[in-house]
C-alpha cells in the first residue's frame, strides 16, 4: 500500500502542462505521463463532495478532512497486478457520522463504454446511441467501469462497507455531447471506503477482464466460484476450412493449467475434435480448425486432457458455448437458420430477467459478445436458445432425421450469416427459421422479404417471429452491442382496447367446426414479413385438425376436430389476415389475447389460436407454440410429426417448381396494369413488381405505415371473359411478388386493385412463368 503524501491544496503540484481533471489530481497532483493513468492527461473528469463541500487535504500527510462535518479520511494507493488502486478510507480517529457523498463523473470525450457487474451479470453499455440519445439503463452505479477505446484506458470506482444508493443520476446533452453520472451514498460505517482503479487492458475486446480477475484473486465474495472460466466465440458461424476463435477467460488461480476444448456435434451427438488449451492471463484465444465437418450445431466444453467425453450428455452446470458450421457451398435444398439475433438479445446484460437493456422497446441497448444469462444457471456463459431453451435441439435432431428419410440435404446457418451474405437464401428451395425468432436486423428482414417475393419458401416456428427490429453496434460485422429499435409496425400487443384482433371462428365453436368466414380485424397494414403477430397458446387447450382438404392433410384419413396430441404451449404466431391462410391445426378453445404489460389496454374477445398454417399467396408456413420441439422430438406424437413433414414437403415442392420454371415469351403492356401476348401461353405463375414499398432510408421506417397494394390477378384468352389467377386482397403487398397457380392458358393478364396512396394502380416487369 502506498502512503500518499497530500500536497498543500493539491494545486501546488499541478504542472503547467495539465490542469487537474479530477479529485485525485487536485489532491495528489497531476502527472504529465501515463505511468499513473488516473493522475495523467487521459484520466476522466470526476468530482467528490461530502455534504456538498469538497474535502480539504492535510499537507504532508495522507489525511483529508471535512471541516463542516468533522469527518476524517485517509487516501492510500497501491498497484495490484495490472491495476492501480486509490482508496479513500475512514480515518481511525474519525467519528462514525453519516453524511451524503456525491461522486460525479463528467464524460465529454472518450470513455464511450461502461460495464457493471449486477448480481453476477455483465451489464454493458455504449455512452450514446447513433440517433444522438443516451441509452436508458437502471444499473450504471458504484462498481461501474468505463473504457476509452482510443486511448486503451479503463477506469472504475467501487464502494465498500456501505449500501449503494439504488438510483444514480444520469444526465446527457446531445448538443454538448456531455454525460454526467452522479453516484450517491452515505458515510458512517467504520469500514467505509471508496476505491478508484485504472489499468491498460491487454485485450480491447474483453477490456473488463483484468478487473474481475483481480477481484477474484483478492477474494472478493461478489465473484463466485463459478464465475470463471468464460467462453466467448468470435462469431457463431464458420465454414469448413475456416478457423473458429474462442476466447477462454480463466480464473487467475488456474493460470498455466492445461485443458482441452471438446467440440461436439450436438445434432449427431458426436465428438469431433479436442483442441489443446493452456490457461493464460488475462485470456487465451483457442483456435479451432473447422475440418470437413457436417453442417450442424456444435457445442464446445472445457475438459481436462484425456478426460472422457459423453457427447450425448449435456450438463448445463458446466461452462459451454456454441458455434454453427455452415456449408462451404450451398446445396440448393433445405437451410435451417438459427435465430441468433434472439440468442444475442435474450442473453444481453445478464439475460431476460435483467431488464436493464429492455426498460422499454425503443433504444434499449446491451452488451452481447459474451453471455452471463440471468436465467436459471446465470453464470453459464451460454447463448439463450439452447441455454434457457436447450430443448430446441430436439427440433434440429428431428429435422436431421426427417431429412435422412426424405433424401433432403439439410444445411445450418445463422441469422447473422443471412444478414452478412455468408449464405444466400436464393440457393435454397426451403428455409426454416428457428424457434421464437423474435428479433431481426434490417439486413435479415430485407433478405427474407425479397426471397419470399421471388417465390422462395419459408417456414417459421414457435411464436413472435420477426416482431422486433435490432441493430448491432458498432456494426453488423462487429456485434459488440445490440440495440433494440422497437416493434415492427403494427404489433397487436401495442394496440388500444378497441383494436379488433383477427378471428378464425366465433366464440363457442365446436372442435369440428370448419373455418369458413374468418374475420380480419383492424390489421390490414403491417410490416411483419411473415404476416403475423404474437399471441399465447391457451393453457389446457387441445390442438385439433381444422382442414382436411389441403395437400398437407389430405389422404391421412383425418376428420375436422381430431386431436393432434402433444404438450402444446407458450407463445404462438398469430396470422393477421386469416383469409390469406389455410389453417390446418387450431386450438379447441378460445380466450382473449392480452396486450403488453405496459400498455393500458384490454380486448376481452375470445380468440382461437393457430397451430399449423400455410399461406395462400406466399410459399410460407408456420408451426406455432414454442414448446413444439418437445412434440416433434417425441415419437409418440406421430400425428404432428407427419403433418409437419407434409407441410414442409408442400412448401419445398412449390418453391422447386418456381425455381425450375422457364420464362414464357415476353408480354407487352397495353395499359398500366394489363398485359398481352401475341398468342396464348400456358402459365404456371407470374412475377412482377409493384410500385410501392418500404423506404428503408428512413431511420424509423419500422415504426410507421408503408404504402401497399391490394389486388386481384385475372387471365383471359379473348380479353373479354376473365377468370381469376390470384387473389391478393389480403396482405399489404409491396415490391416484387411471385404468384404460383394451377397451369392455365392465357393470352391476356390484368391486375385489378388499388394502392393505399390513392395513386393509380400499376405493375411493371411482368414475367410469365411456365412449368418445365
Amino acid at each position: 500500500m502506498w502512503k500518499l503524501a497530500i500536497l498543500a491544496l493539491g494545486l501546488a503540484a499541478t504542472t503547467a502542462a495539465q490542469e487537474p481533471r479530477n479529485f485525485l489530481q487536485e489532491v495528489l497532483g497531476s502527472s504529465g505521463g501515463e505511468s499513473e493513468p488516473l493522475l495523467g492527461p487521459s484520466a476522466p473528469r470526476f468530482a467528490l463532495l461530502l455534504a456538498n463541500l469538497p474535502l480539504e487535504p492535510v499537507p504532508g500527510s495522507d489525511e483529508l478532512r471535512s471541516p463542516a462535518t468533522g469527518l476524517r479520511f485517509q487516501l492510500l494507493g497501491e498497484r495490484r497486478g495490472a491495476l492501480d488502486f486509490y482508496r479513500l478510507k475512514r480515518h481511525p480517529d474519525s467519528p462514525l457520522r453519516g453524511d451524503q457523498v456525491k461522486l460525479t463523473f463528467y464524460f465529454d470525450q472518450g470513455f464511450e463504454e461502461s460495464m457493471t457487474l449486477d448480481a453476477g451479470a455483465l451489464q454493458g453499455l455504449p455512452r450514446r446511441l447513433p440517433n444522438g440519445r443516451a441509452p436508458d439503463n437502471l444499473f450504471t452505479n458504484w462498481g461501474s467501469m468505463f473504457y476509452d477505446r482510443e486511448k486503451n484506458l479503463a477506469v472504475g470506482v467501487d464502494l465498500r462497507g456501505q449500501e449503494v444508493a439504488r438510483h444514480a443520476r444520469r444526465l446527457y446533452s446531445r448538443f454538448t455531447d456531455q454525460t454526467a453520472l452522479q453516484l450517491n451514498t452515505l458515510t458512517g460505517p467504520p469500514d467505509f471506503e471508496i476505491v478508484w482503479f485504472a489499468w491498460r487492458p491487454a485485450d480491447a475486446e474483453f477490456w473488463w477482464v483484468e478487473a474481475f480477475q483481480q477481484r477474484r484473486a483478492d477474494g472478493d465474495p461478489r465473484i463466485p466460484d463459478n464465475f470463471f472460466p468464460i467462453l466467448a466465440p468470435q462469431g457463431l458461424s464458420h465454414a469448413p476450412g475456416e478457423t473458429a476463435t474462442v476466447a477462454v477467460i480463466p480464473d487467475p488461480a488456474q493460470a498455466g493449467q492445461a485443458m482441452e476444448l471438446a467440440v461436439i456435434d450436438d445434432v449427431a451427438q458426436k465428438l469431433v475434435a479436442r483442441v489443446p488449451v493452456r490457461y493464460e492471463l488475462p485470456l487465451t484465444r483457442a483456435q479451432v480448425a473447422i475440418g470437413d465437418w457436417a453442417s450442424s450445431l456444435y457445442r464446445l466444453i472445457l475438459v481436462e486432457p484425456g478426460q472422457p467425453v459423453d457427447a450425448a450428455a449435456n450438463d448445463l452446470n458446466n461452462k459451454l458455448t456454441n458455434i454453427f458450421v455452415r456449408p462451404k457451398s450451398s446445396t440448393g435444398d433445405v437451410l435451417f437458420v438459427a435465430p441468433t439475433d434472439m440468442w444475442y438479445a435474450y442473453s444481453t446484460n445478464g439475460g431476460h430477467d435483467y431488464h436493464g437493456w429492455r426498460t422499454g422497446y425503443d433504444d434499449s441497448v446491451g452488451y452481447s459478445p459474451t453471455v452471463m444469462s440471468g436465467r436459471r444457471r446465470r453464470l453459464n456463459h451460454f447463448y439463450y436458445s439452447l441455454y434457457e431453451r436447450f430443448n430446441d435441439v430436439r427440433h434440429l435432431r428431428f429435422l436431421s432425421e426427417l431429412a435422412a428419410q426424405k433424401g433432403w440435404r439439410l444445411d445450418f446457418a445463422t441469422q447473422h450469416d443471412v444478414a452478412l451474405g455468408n449464405v444466400r437464401l436464393d440457393d435454397y428451395s426451403l428455409v426454416l427459421v428457428g424457434n421464437h425468432c423474435e428479433f431481426t436486423t434490417a439486413e435479415s428482414y430485407r433478405r427474407f422479404t425479397e426471397y419470399m417475393g421471388r417465390g422462395g419458401a419459408v417456414a417459421v416456428h414457435g411464436g413472435d417471429s420477426f416482431n422486433v427490429l435490432v441493430e448491432y453496434l458498432p456494426s453488423l460485422a462487429e456485434p459488440r452491442y445490440i440495440w433494440q429499435r422497437g416493434h415492427l409496425w403494427i404489433h397487436m400487443a401495442d394496440q388500444p382496447s378497441d383494436f379488433r384482433a383477427p378471428q378464425l371462428l366465433p366464440p363457442g365453436a365446436a372442435p369440428d367446426a370448419p373455418i369458413v368466414a374468418p374475420q380480419t380485424g383492424d390489421a390490414v397494414d403491417y410490416l411483419n414479413p411473415f404476416h403475423n403477430t404474437v399471441g399465447g397458446w391457451i393453457g389446457g387447450s387441445k390442438a385439433v385438425i381444422a382442414d382436411v382438404t389441403h395437400p398437407a392433410t389430405a389422404g391421412m384419413g383425418l376428420s375436422l376436430g381430431d386431436e393432434v396430441p402433444g404438450p402444446w404451449g407458450s407463445e404462438v404466431d398469430y396470422p393477421y389476415e386469416p383469409l390469406a391462410w389455410d389453417v390446418l391445426i387450431r386450438s379447441d378453445q378460445a380466450a382473449p389475447e392480452s396486450r403488453e404489460n405496459d400498455v393500458d389496454a384490454n380486448d376481452p374477445t375470445p380468440l382461437y389460436r393457430t397451430g399449423l398454417a400455410v399461406h395462400r399467396n406466399l410459399q410460407l408456413g408456420m408451426l406455432t407454440g414454442e414448446n413444439f420441439p418437445n412434440i416433434l422430438g417425441d415419437p409418440q406424437y406421430e400425428r404432428l410429426r407427419e403433418l409437419y413433414g407434409r407441410m414442409l414437403d408442400y412448401l419445398r415442392e412449390r418453391s422447386q417448381g418456381i425455381r425450375a420454371a422457364r420464362a414464357a415469351a415476353p408480354a407487352r403492356a397495353i395499359g398500366a396494369s394489363t398485359f398481352a401476348w401475341d398468342a396464348p401461353v400456358r402459365l404456371h405463375g407470374l412475377r412482377y413488381a409493384l410500385p410501392v414499398g418500404v423506404d428503408f432510408e428512413q431511420p424509423e421506417w419500422h415504426k410507421k405505415p408503408a404504402p401497399y397494394a391490394h389486388y386481384r390477378v385475372q387471365g383471359s384468352l379473348d380479353g373479354e371473359t376473365w377468370f381469376e389467377l390470384t387473389d391478393r386482397l389480403h396482405g399489404p403487398w409491396r415490391r416484387q411478388q411471385t404468384d404460383w397457380f394451377e397451369e392455365r392458358e392465357v393470352r391476356f393478364v390484368r391486375f385489378d386493385g388499388e394502392l393505399s396512396t390513392g395513386e393509380p394502380f400499376s405493375v411493371s416487369g411482368l414475367e410469365g412463368l411456365a412449368a418445365r
